[in-house]
């Protein structure tokens, strides 16, 4: 048997002892196999060449690492990000078309996506795909990266943490409030951060504020924690499909007349609509809302297509 052969074959029998959880030992094998350990090291680095060129079906690629706790190397197998070519250009553009996000931000996260999923002969046509898009971007108007205060804003969410913000309202005055953060929404192009301000949740009046992300001047994280009773936890969902305007306000009701050509386009838009088909063909409608100003804004731009009934 030739050296050549010799070697395949151990580079073989390597990787499948690593494939069965073997932790191998460099000295050991140089032993066992009558090499030198910088042999072993190089068939280790073979190993490793292939697994960093192969991806299972399942996104699942492998590396060989050093554990310096067992004195060893053994294969670990991660999960990689696989969006296929339609997968990717939708996620492209519902991020491009939201436009929640600076420029700088939008331009790293997709051509990062797209560095990240598609192999090298595919990523050339997506980047053909998406680049007048991206030249033609038009960032929010405030020019703020947000990406790393939505983060830090979403961790204090989970850890239920005070927030101490520094808040400029749409007059330019500045407010200065601990809140207690429940969640973090994205709508028409801003970040929401939903909250409940002061001792609020103490007083039950059903409802949190909201908070424009980009408005917040400063914040800072506290190490002072929160609690709500489980029985009026925040359902970040349900209280989403009840601000479709983004604003504020107690919980009410409305009932209008639809006569518009489609009322799926009023159901997309108010999340909690009911519509009962008359016999005329109009449609009554139910829906339930946070505060009162957005939903009239709404229902008056439908001009004769909505008759305001309660």
């Amino acid at each position: 048997m030739s050296e050549s052969t010799k070697k395949h074959d151990r580079v073989l029998e390597l990787y499948s002892r690593l494939l069965t959880g073997e932790v191998l030992h460099k000295d050991k094998l140089a032993l066992e196999y009558g090499v030198t350990t910088r042999s072993i090291q190089r068939d280790i680095d073979s190993i490793r060449d292939f697994c960093s060129n192969q991806a299972t079906r399942h996104g699942e690629t492998a590396d060989v690492i050093y554990d310096r706790t067992i004195g060893g190397f053994r294969l670990v197998n991660s999960r990689t990000v696989t969006l296929s070519n339609a997968e990717l250009f939708a996620v492209s553009k519902i991020l491009l078309e939201n436009r929640s996000l600076s420029k700088a931000e939008i331009e790293k996260i997709i051509l990062e996506l797209v560095d990240a999923c598609l192999p090298t002969a595919e990523k050339k046509k997506m980047s053909e795909l998406l680049r007048n898009e991206l030249f033609h971007y038009v960032e929010p108007h405030h020019g703020k990266c947000l990406i790393d205060m939505i983060w830090n804003l979403s961790s204090a969410v989970y850890h239920q943490k005070l927030v101490h913000i520094e808040y400029q309202k749409t007059n330019g005055s500045i407010s200065k409030v601990f809140v207690k953060p429940l969640g973090i929404t994205c709508s028409e192009y801003y970040f929401y951060l939903i909250a409940y301000y002061g001792d609020n949740e103490k007083l039950h009046p059903g409802y949190p504020t909201i908070y424009r992300i980009d408005r917040i001047q400063t914040y800072q994280i506290t190490d002072e924690s929160f609690s709500i009773p489980y029985r009026d936890r925040f359902e970040e969902g349900e209280f989403r499909k009840r601000i479709p305007f983004m604003y504020g306000g107690k919980l009410q009701k409305k009932q209008f007349l639809y006569t518009g050509p489609d009322i799926n386009a009023v159901l997309d838009r108010l999340p909690t609509a009911k519509a009962v088909k008359q016999k005329d063909g109009s449609y009554l409608v139910d829906v339930e809302v946070f505060g009162s100003i957005g939903l009239t804004m709404w229902l008056n731009s439908q001009g004769d297509y909505v008759k305001i009934l309660s």
